[in-house]
């Protein structure tokens, strides 16, 4: 290329490029006025174009707010999508993505209840409505008349063991739960937490045999479940296995390295093996992540009654 040409291509980049930002800048106007109908189309052709960071950021939350009022939900969608991965991790979009699931939930549940009274989504709609206010007793009737309407739905006798057990404990308790989990596990049977929770039922009752198998099975169907490695390897070193418990509290602990519970039981079966070291490395790991624990809980009351936090250096 001549080098005489050179100025003269860049001076027309520079005039489309302008042209580009002007075009995206009236759309983001014309949203900013209501206008969505002729900002709609700008909006999606500024996506594909915008450069500048600042002015992304307008044309994606202008598009956002046009879909939403145009009732365009996949669009309102797309534009959100974009906008995540255009701004990773920022706390405007993040909120701006929060606000916006949230509304279109209340839209999509408004049209559900309005197109289909009488259904069974309905009555799951219901249910968790009422697990999302509190009210365990209501969302639990619920959920039965669900099962009443979709004997086999999965999930669904899951749910009602974890609210029994979210309930104030009563001599029932314990065994309406596990009849649950077990009826669960009958309609789905890969269904590692409630496998979890049965071993854990059976390990609050001693029954430590039955409590390893249930383990056993969650950790198999779920690999990274850390909590199910870690009753199993509790429910071993309570049965006098700590040999065979070091292996699946090291997976627990590998998985979840910040819970103190874990370090500690782990070091104890170190302990018991003679491996003074290694229980001295997991009681010291016990001892630190218990601090920072409760450094964090402290702040988080803070920060949530507005008392001013603790400087560290």
């Amino acid at each position: 290329m001549h080098r005489a040409a050179l100025p003269l291509l860049l001076f027309s980049f520079a005039i489309f490029a302008n042209a580009q930002t002007a075009d995206a800048g009236k759309a983001v106007q014309l949203a900013l006025d209501g206008q969505c109908a002729d900002a709609m189309p700008l909006l999606k052709q500024a996506m594909d174009q915008v450069q500048d960071a600042d002015l992304k950021r307008k044309v994606g939350k202008g598009g956002v707010r046009c879909a939403m009022l145009m009732n365009q939900e996949s669009t309102a969608t797309n534009f959100l999508d974009w906008l995540e991965q255009e701004f990773p991790r920022d706390p405007d979009i993040l909120l701006l993505a929060v606000h916006v699931y949230s509304d279109l939930a209340q839209l999509n549940s408004k049209s559900l209840t309005s197109f289909a009274p009488d259904s069974q989504e309905v009555i799951q709609l219901n249910a968790e409505n009422f697990e999302k206010q509190h009210d365990l007793k209501k969302a639990i009737a619920e959920y039965r008349v669900l099962l009443q309407r979709a004997p086999d739905m999965p999930g669904i006798h899951f749910r009602i063991g974890g609210l029994i057990l979210a309930e104030p404990p009563t001599a029932l308790s314990s065994e309406e739960a596990r009849k649950e989990f077990e009826a669960e596990l009958k309609i789905f049977p890969k269904n590692a937490a409630a496998e979890y929770y049965l071993g854990e039922l059976a390990r609050q009752k001693d029954k430590l045999p039955e409590a390893i198998q249930h383990f056993t099975r969650s950790a198999g169907l779920y690999p990274s479940f850390a909590e199910a490695h870690f009753g199993l390897g509790r429910s071993l070193l309570d049965s006098g296995r700590a040999k065979d418990a070091v292996q699946p509290l090291e997976t627990a602990v590998n998985l979840a390295p910040d819970n103190p519970t874990m370090h500690f039981t782990l070091a104890t079966a170190y302990q018991r093996l003679g491996r003074k070291e290694d229980a001295a490395r997991e009681f010291a790991l016990q001892k630190s992540t218990a601090e920072k624990m409760n450094q964090n809980t402290k702040t988080l009351r803070k920060t949530v009654s507005g008392a001013p936090t603790e400087s560290h250096p």
